[in-house]
């Protein structure tokens, strides 16, 4: 399986809780980065990739997780 169809996976399933997912990928074109968007990833990044990038983009993800 790669990237896209992990997510796809992912996503069918009803269970709880929600898994936040990112893309980690060298693929950068558009077209790669809206179909793994349009199989349920909530962010992509490409490599090489920054590690202070990574690290602010999974804080954005848990803050996003937050249930009220």
């Amino acid at each position: 399986m790669d990237g896209v169809e992990v997510c796809r996976a992912i996503r069918t399933r009803t269970a709880e809780p929600y898994v936040y997912i990112i893309l980690l990928t060298a693929k950068g074109h558009q077209e790669e980065i809206n179909e793994g968007l349009e199989a349920g990833a909530d962010d992509y990044i490409t490599k090489p990739f920054d590690l202070q990038e990574l690290k602010a983009r999974l804080r954005v993800g848990k803050r996003n997780s937050r249930t009220p």
